[in-house]
């Protein structure tokens, strides 16, 4: 459920959660000055501000005014993490607002796999539950992840592995033991881990975010030290339609970046009859590099 929900209201905007009109001032630079407003819900400044940005795509930044917000907690944080009290469009999202739970100590430290003659960078151990959420105002619903758990999500995952349309491209169906194995075996491992996608804390989907260097894919294109990679699927039916599919893949994009700031790319390997999902993967900002054959790959 949206803490904020802004909306054009004549010449302004409004927020109906709250049933306040925005002080907000244009200025000619696109940017725009926010005043302070009164006593203001948990976690409403940061919703607020990213739907403006949303709203408005001609908008370049917004000014917090500190002399009016500096004894706002929520406006502090956010002047901490920028130094200042202007919040420019081009880094607002990059800012780590949206990740959850406690993240794992990153290394400078590299390692050296004799096996595959790899030379790549000491991982972070896996996190543990939400690691990911936000309300995106384009679908008004709240798109989370969190780390799979194969006491919680055994079952729906075999469910989910045994629907004729998932099996069509990951070919896996079996019985609960096997998929529980399974989930365990990601979740043992030490480049890649198992994330369930929730829409409004409703689990529609099951994602896969591996190191590119240590995985298969590894193999078959120039890799850079922090390539992340995706294996993706959508469970329920519900949540299929385009729309869907645009917030989850832009949400797990934005998960990764956030996650690790020295990630500068992100790929997959749908298979190549899987073009329903190549259309989606170009909306959502990812180019055809290149066709290669997995020979085993089932995962789209």
């Amino acid at each position: 459920m949206a803490i904020a929900n802004i909306v054009h209201s004549g010449f302004g905007f409004r927020c109906t959660a709250t049933d306040t009109a925005l002080p907000l001032t244009l200025g000619l630079d696109g940017s725009a000055v926010l005043e302070r407003l009164g006593a203001i819900p948990a976690g409403w400044l940061v919703e607020a501000l990213d739907q403006l940005f949303v709203a408005a795509p001609a908008l370049t930044g917004i000014t917090l005014p500190w002399a009016t917000w500096q004894d706002e907690p929520q406006a502090k944080a956010l002047f901490s993490l920028v130094h200042g009290d202007y919040l420019a469009r081009e880094t607002f999202w990059q800012l780590p607002l949206w990740l959850k739970g406690e993240r794992p100590q990153t290394s400078n430290g590299m390692q050296f796999d004799e096996s595959r003659q790899l030379y790549f960078p000491q991982r972070p151990r896996r996190p543990q539950g939400e690691v990911y959420r936000r309300y995106d105002p384009q679908i008004k619903r709240t798109l989370s992840f969190r780390v799979a758990d194969v006491a919680l999500d055994g079952e729906r995952f075999t469910q989910w592995m045994n629907n004729p349309r998932v099996n069509a491209f990951w070919e896996m169906a079996g019985p609960q033991a096997e998929q529980e194995n399974y989930l365990r075996r990601q979740l043992d491992s030490t480049y890649c881990y198992p994330v369930i996608g929730c829409f409004d804390d409703q689990p529609f989907g099951y994602f896969e975010l591996y190191w590119a260097p240590e995985d298969r894919i590894g193999r078959h294109y120039r890799w850079q030290p922090f390539d992340r990679g995706l294996h993706m699927l959508v469970g329920e039916e519900r949540w299929r339609g385009a729309q869907y599919i645009r917030s989850w893949l832009r949400g797990l994009s934005h998960y990764l970046y956030l996650d690790e700031p020295r990630t500068t790319r992100i790929v997959a390997e749908p298979r190549f009859d899987n073009q329903r999902l190549f259309r989606h993967l170009a909306s959502a900002g990812f180019d055809t590099a290149k066709e290669f054959d997995l020979r085993t790959s089932a995962r789209a």
